[in-house]
């Protein structure tokens, strides 16, 4: 799997299974703590949001402290949007899809 396009709302990998190309985005929630959060993929196939890692992936410039008290929770919202069959998204259909999810409450 190759590491494609990432910005601030969300992350694209697109790979080859069986003669078939597959794109995979994840997209990150404007309303979620971190936002944005950062990515991590590899060509391995490691392909994940870490919205808790800024003191690591920003080499301490930014830290994010999230504690949580006993009983209560906390929520993130992410869409992963899947497409094959030769079908390779485009930054502008995957800024449509993130734009509407942005959207969502």
């Amino acid at each position: 799997m190759q590491h494609g396009a990432q910005g601030p709302d969300g992350v694209c990998s697109m790979g080859r299974k069986g003669g078939d190309t597959i794109s995979i985005v994840i997209m990150d929630h404007p309303d979620n703590i971190g936002y944005p959060t950062y990515w991590h993929a590899r060509g391995y196939g490691l392909f994940a949001a870490n919205p808790l890692g800024q003191k690591v992936f920003s080499k301490g410039a930014e830290a994010l402290n999230l504690t949580l008290k006993p009983g209560k929770s906390v929520t993130f919202r992410y869409r992963i949007v899947i497409a094959s069959d030769n079908k390779r998204l485009s930054t502008k259909e995957i800024g449509r899809l993130s734009d509407n999810f942005a959207k969502s409450r």
